[in-house]
């Protein structure tokens, strides 16, 4: 007799009993499909365990007839289930003739390895060895940087040193030479005022309180400097010429009341003395120009009058061995302190200059004579 109870009137067993037979439909639907396909296992029917039946030694339990629900009705009896092969990655019945093809399309999964077991012990101890050596290299590495640091720094140092000790030699070096030039008169530098400027050139006496000062102004300022260290070092005293020597000794000018010394030489020093001589020009009688200076208004004004001389006047010059020349004035002319075209040897066969004018000294008085006669 069918069990035609309602669902919320059955029990949990009685439930559980109906799942079952759910179940057991479905799979017997699905082994009916596996059979059509040729993919259902032949077995001997296994017996449910509610089927098993106990020793026959054990007592029989009392048996209790089991009250079927309406929905059970007709139900075929459970059939064995499908085994299946399960020692390949991919599922596949035991009856497939030739898995490998399936195998060979299905892309294996990477397994992951579950903590705490001890293929992860390993891999976490192969990584942390393989940490530990990285930051062992990277210490070393270092160690080894700031070796190669403090040894550059150390070489560094030692150079600089170095350098320093040279230095400090050398400077000991120069603070001697330059103790020993102070303590030795040095020569003047070898500089001819003549080339820039004609000799006798001075400030006015008016300018500097009646103190005689060289004109630095006439002077180019690119041999200024030179000029002052020609003048501030110490003066050696030029040769005096042989006795026979045919250079001026004496300078006669009756016309304005002249008889002085001539000397070699026509710098600040030499004019201080007297007549001076530019070196280089000729000497009486040798056919070149004797150029002769003196100052107008300091140290003698020896050629104080000479812009009185006129056209005609003598001059006499006694060279050193005792030959007499007398020469005639051809001209004058006043000219600028840096026209030293006067000084060249074919402009006249005696020149004389002096500052001009008198107490000014911004110019020069030039003086030209011809060679007349020799005794």
């Amino acid at each position: 007799m069918r069990d035609r109870r309602p669902v919320d009137e059955l029990s949990i067993e009685e439930l559980e009993r109906i799942l079952v037979i759910r179940k057991r439909e479905a799979r017997q639907q699905r082994l009916r499909r596996y059979e059509t396909q040729g993919r259902r296992i032949a077995i001997p029917d296994v017996p449910l365990p509610s089927e098993i039946q106990p020793d026959d030694e054990a007592e029989p339990e009392p048996e209790i007839a089991p009250q079927q629900h309406e929905a059970a009705a007709e139900v075929e009896p459970i059939e064995p289930p499908v085994t299946y092969d399960i020692t390949d990655d991919v599922p596949r019945f035991e009856e497939d003739p030739d898995p490998e093809p399936l195998v060979r399309h299905v892309r294996r999964k990477p397994q992951a390895v579950p903590l705490g077991s001890p293929a992860s012990d390993e891999v976490r101890a192969r990584r942390r060895s393989l940490f530990d050596r990285v930051l062992m290299a990277v210490e070393v590495v270092g160690v080894i940087g700031i070796l190669v640091v403090i040894g550059v720094g150390a070489y560094l140092i030692l150079i600089e040193n170095n350098k320093l000790d040279e230095l400090q030699e050398k400077s000991a070096e120069i603070q001697q030479n330059a103790e020993a030039m102070r303590s030795t008169p040095s020569p003047a530098p070898d500089l001819q005022v003549s080339s820039y400027v004609l000799p006798g050139g001075h400030y006015s006496p008016d300018e500097t309180n009646g103190v005689a000062v060289f004109n630095y102004d006439e002077v180019p300022e690119s041999v200024r400097p030179a000029v002052a260290a020609q003048l501030s070092a110490p003066q050696a005293p030029l040769p005096t010429p042989a006795a026979n020597s045919p250079a001026p000794a004496q300078i006669e000018i009756p016309a304005i009341g002249v008889n002085a010394s001539v000397y070699q030489g026509d710098d600040w020093f030499t004019l201080q003395k007297g007549v001076g001589h530019l070196p280089g020009s000729g000497n009486p009688g040798d056919g070149q120009n004797v150029v002769l200076s003196a100052h107008n208004d300091i140290f003698g004004e020896i050629f104080r009058y000479l812009e009185d001389l006129e056209p005609g006047d003598e001059i006499v010059l006694t060279a050193r061995n005792g030959q007499r020349y007398t020469y005639t004035v051809r001209s004058k002319e006043i000219v600028d302190p840096d026209d030293v075209w006067v000084l060249a040897g074919d402009v006249s066969d005696l020149t004389l200059i002096t500052c001009h004018p008198y107490r000014v000294d911004n110019r020069r008085m030039i003086v030209f004579g011809e060679l007349t006669s020799a005794s």
